[in-house]
This record gives structure tokens, C-alpha cells and sequence, in this order.
């Protein structure tokens, strides 16, 4: 399956970043995701804690940066 695609720029708000990895099953924020930064692309491998949904997202450079730098 290909990845999804999730729509936050780099300066937006925690709230905005949050609400774009929420999850597509159960729409719960309480997701966790590990970053994997590749030279011409990245992508972020999600879980969502709530009800165990699991997804690949694909990001921009922008975003990666953004999710390398926010930790909650």
C-alpha cells in the first residue's frame, strides 16, 4: 500500500502537526511515529496507541524537519 500524504507546514502549530497524524480509524491524537529520513524522501511510520491502527505517511523535507524536531 502506498503511503498517505498528511497536510502541515513546517511552522505550524503543535495542534495543527498533532491533528494531521491523528488517526483515520478512531480519530484518536494519542499516535506515536517513527521518522525514517531517506536522502530524497521521508516517511513517518505510525501507530495509533488507541486502537492499534497502523499507517506509513510520506513527508516533505519541511515536514520532516518539523517532526525530527517536535517531540511530545
Amino acid at each position: 500500500m502506498a503511503p498517505e500524504s498528511v497536510l502541515f507546514r513546517g511552522d505550524d502549530s503543535p495542534v495543527l502537526v498533532e491533528a494531521s497524524l491523528a488517526c483515520r480509524v478512531c480519530l484518536s491524537g494519542d499516535v506515536e511515529y517513527v521518522l525514517k529520513p531517506e536522502l530524497w524522501a521521508a516517511e513517518a511510520d505510525c501507530v495509533c496507541l488507541a486502537c492499534g491502527e497502523r499507517r506509513t505517511v510520506s513527508l516533505t523535507e519541511e515536514q520532516a524537519l518539523r517532526l525530527a524536531l517536535h517531540r511530545r
